[in-house]
């Protein structure tokens, strides 16, 4: 699983929106949604509160974003 879709994922399991969660992270919608489309680009401490906010190991997260790394570093 990608790290995007694993932010995804773990928000739709709680049905939540983007919106909702935007809302509750302090952040427009628009933020909210290139971070969870783009994690690498985002930054941590955001990604760090979605996961505090909905009581997350973010354990997980931070492999499926280590095994996004290695496939685009094996591609280049």
């Amino acid at each position: 699983m990608t790290a995007s879709n694993f932010i995804k994922s773990i928000r739709n399991k709680y049905g939540y929106t983007q919106d909702d969660m935007a809302k509750m992270l302090g952040m427009t919608r628009q933020n909210y949604n290139k971070l969870e489309n783009n994690p690498t680009k985002s930054s941590l401490d955001k990604i760090y509160c979605i996961f505090n906010l909905l009581n997350e190991n973010i354990d997980e997260f931070l492999y499926a974003l280590k095994q996004d790394y290695m496939s685009h570093t094996k591609e280049e």
